[in-house]
């Protein structure tokens, strides 16, 4: 630990500090092997671009929740994966394999929330329910 903590509060804000500080040297080290392969590559069409997350063994629940509620709103799917620990290929190799070969998809439908039915949808319950309410008040 680099700020040295006395007590469980001012050891969650070290560990931030800390944080901070490694991400800043990741982000070189992502430039700099960015150039690198980039450089090496360079007579050829391809180009890389890539991203480290900003995991660590701290934070790892927090980053993993972020991204599951960013993909349950139609960010990537892959962040999530990648911060449980899956490599990309294989989160690939098992979309395809669920979804086009077992055809999950089809048949593991999650249930209906406010937040996964069309609008219509939902306005069409809502009006329902309100309806129910008002005939069982009066």
């Amino acid at each position: 630990m680099l700020f040295n903590a006395v007590n469980s509060s001012t050891l969650a804000y070290s560990l931030k500090k800390d944080e901070s500080i490694m991400m800043g040297y990741v982000n070189v080290y992502e430039a700099w092997l960015r150039q690198v392969l980039n450089h090496y590559f360079s007579k050829s069409n391809l180009r890389f671009d890539f991203e480290i997350l900003p995991v660590t063994v701290y934070n790892r629940n927090d980053i993993q929740t972020s991204y599951f509620r960013g993909a349950q709103y139609g960010y990537s799917k892959m962040f999530a994966g990648v911060a449980m620990g899956m490599k990309q290929n294989s989160q690939l190799s098992l979309m395809n394999f669920e979804n086009d070969i077992l055809r999950m998809s089809e048949k593991m439908i999650p249930l209906q929330s406010s937040y996964t039915m069309p609008s219509a949808e939902s306005s069409a319950l809502s009006s329902q329910g309100t309806q129910q309410k008002t005939t069982t008040t009066t």
